[in-house]
């Protein structure tokens, strides 16, 4: 019996030993082989015309950052041209991102078609696309008729902007684009420039567009666990996206109007018409009685779906911009307009939040077209 007692002890000994040995080797293997990183590279379109802050921004939200859940995820970021989508070099990455810039002017070369081609290859074989405003347009079934959108004909803008789309989200976008001088000239009709005036009104980052808050849908990926119904985005005169295919909704333009006759007082504007003055040199605009109506209010804004095997994301909105809350707007007539200065409109009382208010959207957006799992997004912020 003493025998029996006294093996049982010296195996109870063996076994605390041999786990500690274990528990040892364990740390030393994690120590010395790090649990690798999962790296998801993302193009971005690269800007060659100046457009805000909106690539820059991408870049920053995106490169290198890293997040974990059951396994460690880590964002590599890269400037993409065209003419290297054009030369095949999306094959190197998971991800494009087409920021807030259309350019399109160059996409009436002999490049177009295989630009299209390209970009449609990559998503078909499981890439993934995020898009906003300009890119969103690029990726949709191409611009609503003017007829649709309550005007006679297309302006060279628009017909630019439907001929660039590569149909790979069945939403038509809903916009207006003309410059200011064209509507006044040419359209002999200021009010031609419709909801495109919250840009060419105030060119500068701190006063294009306006913040507003969208209804959102919770129980998509990108928002699941986001406590809330409602999201602050700033709108830069993007497009509303009308589905005619299978997609799902993200997020909604309020329900009322940002201008007009029944639209949001804090945010509503006049068009302006241009007209030179001989004896006010530098007194180039007068502002119209009536007010730009933008007929947004209610329309979806931000939707995903796939394509072949990838991936889709587009918005109207600029999650990746800052927002603002607590706007109203106020036009200046004087003779000292300066269109490309001070802006035809300016703010008042608002108070700037965090410039990373959003970046939360715009990272679990790229996750999801890059096919991880819902579980496995980055945070909400």
């Amino acid at each position: 019996m003493l025998f029996i007692k006294f093996s049982q002890n010296i195996f109870n000994a063996y076994e605390f030993t041999f786990m500690k040995w274990m528990l040892f080797l364990i740390v030393a293997i994690s120590t010395c082989f790090p649990s690798q990183e999962i790296v998801i590279k993302i193009a971005i379109l690269d800007s060659a015309i100046p457009s805000f802050t909106s690539p820059p921004e991408m870049m920053e939200i995106l490169d290198g950052y890293k997040w974990r859940c059951n396994k460690t995820y880590k964002f590599e970021a890269d400037w993409i041209t065209d003419f290297e989508i054009t030369a095949g070099k999306l094959k190197k990455y998971d991800v494009v991102v087409i920021p807030g810039i259309g350019k399109e002017f160059w996409r009436i070369n002999k490049n177009l078609s295989l630009w299209k081609k390209e970009l449609r290859s990559f998503v078909a074989n499981g890439g993934g696309y995020f898009g906003v405003c300009g890119g969103a347009n690029i990726a949709s079934l191409g611009l609503l008729p003017p007829s649709q959108r309550g005007w006679k004909h297309w302006t060279m803008w628009e017909w630019f902007m439907n001929e660039a789309a590569i149909g790979i989200v069945p939403v038509y976008s809903y916009q207006d684009m003309a410059d200011p001088f064209a509507s006044s000239l040419i359209w002999k009709n200021p009010f031609r420039i419709g909801f495109s005036a919250y840009v060419w009104y105030n060119l500068s980052i701190n006063g294009t567009g306006i913040c507003q808050y969208c209804k959102i849908n919770n129980s998509h990926p990108i928002f699941k666990g986001y406590e809330s119904n409602k999201r602050l985005m700033r709108w830069v005169a993007g497009p509303a996206l009308i589905p005619v295919g299978n997609v799902s909704i993200l997020t909604w333009f309020p329900d009322e109007n940002i201008s007009g006759k029944n639209g949001n007082k804090s945010t509503s504007i006049h068009a302006w018409r241009f007209s030179l003055h001989p004896k006010e040199p530098f007194d180039f605009w007068d502002m119209e009685n009536r007010l730009i109506e933008t007929h947004l209010a209610g329309k979806p804004a931000g939707v995903a779906c796939k394509y072949g095997k990838g991936r889709v994301i587009i918005f109207g909105h600029h999650p990746e911009h800052p927002v603002w809350k607590g706007e109203e707007i106020y036009e200046v007539d004087n003779k000292f307009n300066h269109l490309f200065g001070l802006g035809l409109f300016r703010w008042r009382d608002r108070k700037f939040l965090p410039s990373s208010y959003n970046w939360w959207i715009v990272r679990r957006c790229v996750a999801w077209v890059a096919g991880i799992n819902e579980k496995e997004l980055p945070p909400i912020e």
